[in-house]
C-alpha cells in the first residue's frame, strides 16, 4: 500500500509521453483480439489494460492516497476506454468513472515502468519476471527429484496458453503471483517449514494486484506442488490430518483475500463517500449472479438462471480446448469429460500398489476449486470465460500428474 502511495508521488508529467504511445497502441488495436484467428482461448483483453493506463493517468500526485483509493479514469458517454484515454492526453478531463472496487496494486509496478517505457514494454518487463520463475520452479522440482511434477507443470502452462499471458498485464499478474508463491513453498519446504502464514501472504497480495481473473491460482496451484513434493517425499500423514490441514490452508487464503477487499471498501468509504462505497458493493455483487446475455451483445436475450449457472462452468472448460469460430456449452462439457473419463481409465487399467487414494482424494480437492470459483462468481465466469479459465491450471496439473504417476508411469516403468 505504501509503495502505491508513494509511485503516485511521480508526476503526471512524467509518465505522459508513455501514456500518450500506449494510448496510439490501444487506438490501433482491437480491445479483444484474438491472436490466433478466432480461436476463443487465444483472446487477448487490451480493455483492462487500457483503463489500467488510464487509472494510472489520472491519478493526482497532489492526492496520492485519495486517487490512488478512487481509481477514477475518462471515459466519454457514447466512447470506448481507449477513446477516453486518448482525449484525456489530448486535453486535461476530469475523471467520469470510478473503479475503487478493486485495488489496483499493479500500478506500483507501472507508474515507475512508464517512466521509461510504454505498455508494450511493461508487458515485456512482467512477461519475463514471471517465466523467469516458472522456470526456477521447474528447476527446483527437477532437483528435488519430482520430474514428472516439473513437466506436468510446464505441460499446463501450455494448455493454458500461457504464451497469451506475455501480450496482457492483466493476465501476466496471476501468472507472477502463482509463480513467486509457489517458488516460495518450495522453499519452505525445503526447509520443512509450514506454509500458513504463506498462504495469509498469498490472499491478501493477489488481492491486491489481481483484476479478478483466474485469482485462486495463488492458492490451488502451490497447494498442489506441496502436496506432489510430499507426498513423492513419503512425508503425507493419515487422510483426516491431511483434509484439515488442507481446509485450513484454503481458509487462511480466503480471510486474507477477502479481508483485503473489505479494508479498500473501507478506505472507499472513508475517501470517496458512502455513495462510492455503495457503488463498489453493489458492482461487486453484480459479478455474483448478475445477468447475463446469451451472445455478445445487449440485444442477444438474456440467460435464465440455469444457462447462467451450466455456462459459466462448460465455456470454461471448453477454453481448455482450441476451439474456434464456434463452440456450444454442450461442446466444452464433452470435450472435458472426454478427457476426464480417459485419464481416470487410464489410472483404472495399469494401476499397481503404488495407487494411493488419499492422495488421488486430496488432488480432487484441489481440482474442483475453480468450479467452486464459477458457480459463485457466475456472472463474471461467463462473460469473461476467456480468461477465467486459466483458474483450471491447477486441474490440468493434477490431473496430468495422477495420469502419469499412478497409471502410465506404471507401464513406462515396468518396460510393457
Amino acid at each position: 500500500m505504501l509503495l502505491l502511495f508513494l509511485t503516485a508521488l511521480i508526476p503526471q508529467s512524467a509518465i505522459k509521453e508513455s501514456c500518450v504511445e500506449s494510448a496510439r497502441y490501444f487506438n490501433d488495436h482491437e480491445l479483444f483480439p484474438y491472436l490466433i484467428e478466432n480461436q476463443f482461448n487465444t483472446r487477448q483483453d487490451n480493455y483492462s489494460d487500457c483503463i489500467l493506463v488510464d487509472i494510472m493517468y489520472h491519478i493526482s500526485d497532489d492526492e496520492p492516497v485519495k486517487s490512488s483509493v478512487k481509481a477514477s479514469y475518462y471515459q466519454p458517454k457514447h466512447g470506448n476506454v481507449n477513446t477516453g484515454l486518448w482525449e484525456s492526453l489530448q486535453e486535461e478531463k476530469e475523471p467520469n468513472v470510478d473503479y475503487s472496487r478493486y485495488w489496483h496494486g499493479t500500478l506500483s509496478f507501472l507508474r515507475p515502468l512508464f517512466l521509461v517505457t510504454d505498455i508494450e514494454g511493461a508487458r515485456i518487463v512482467f512477461a519475463a519476471i514471471w517465466i523467469v520463475l516458472m522456470l526456477l520452479n521447474m528447476w527446483l522440482m527437477w532437483k528435488q527429484g519430482a520430474k514428472a511434477l516439473a513437466i506436468c507443470y510446464f505441460a499446463a502452462h501450455i494448455v493454458m496458453q500461457a504464451w497469451v499471458c506475455a501480450t496482457c498485464i492483466q493476465y501476466s499478474t496471476m501468472f507472477f503471483m502463482m509463480n513467486a508463491i509457489t517458488l516460495a513453498g518450495i522453499c519452505l519446504f525445503r526447509k520443512r517449514k509450514d506454509p500458513a502464514l504463506l498462504m495469509a501472504v498469498s490472499g491478501v497480495c493477489t488481492c491486491f494486484i489481481d483484476f479478478l481473473t483466474a485469482e485462486t491460482l495463488s492458492l490451488t496451484v502451490p497447494l498442489l506442488v506441496l502436496l506432489i513434493l510430499r507426498y513423492e517425499a513419503g512425508e503425507l500423514s493419515e487422510w483426516k490430518k491431511e483434509l484439515k490441514q488442507l481446509i485450513s490452508y484454503v481458509v487462511i487464503w480466503g480471510m486474507g483475500y477477502a479481508l483485503m477487499f473489505v479494508f479498500k471498501w473501507i478506505l472507499v468509504a472513508m475517501f470517496a463517500g458512502k455513495e462510492a462505497f455503495m457503488l463498489a458493493l453493489s458492482s461487486a455483487g453484480e459479478r455474483f449472479t448478475g445477468a447475463v446475455h446469451m451472445g455478445n451483445t445487449t440485444l442477444h436475450p438474456l440467460a435464465t438462471p440455469l444457462e447462467r449457472f451450466f455456462g459459466a462452468l462448460f465455456r470454461n472448460q471448453g477454453m481448455l480446448f482450441p476451439y474456434k469460430d464456434n463452440m456450444t456449452d454442450f461442446a466444452g462439457f464433452a470435450s472435458f469429460f472426454a478427457v476426464l473419463f480417459i485419464c481416470s481409465f487410464l489410472v483404472y487399467m495399469f494401476r499397481s500398489k503404488n495407487l494411493s487414494g488419499k492422495m488421488l482424494g486430496l488432488c480432487a480437492i484441489l481440482a474442483v476449486i475453480p468450479y467452486g470459483r464459477f458457480l459463485l462468481l457466475q456472472n463474471h465466469a461467463f462473460i469473461h470465460y476467456f480468461f477465467t479459465y486459466r483458474a483450471q491450471m491447477v486441474t490440468v496439473i493434477a490431473l496430468l500428474y495422477c495420469t502419469w504417476r499412478f497409471g502410465l508411469g506404471n507401464v513406462i516403468r515396468k518396460g510393457k
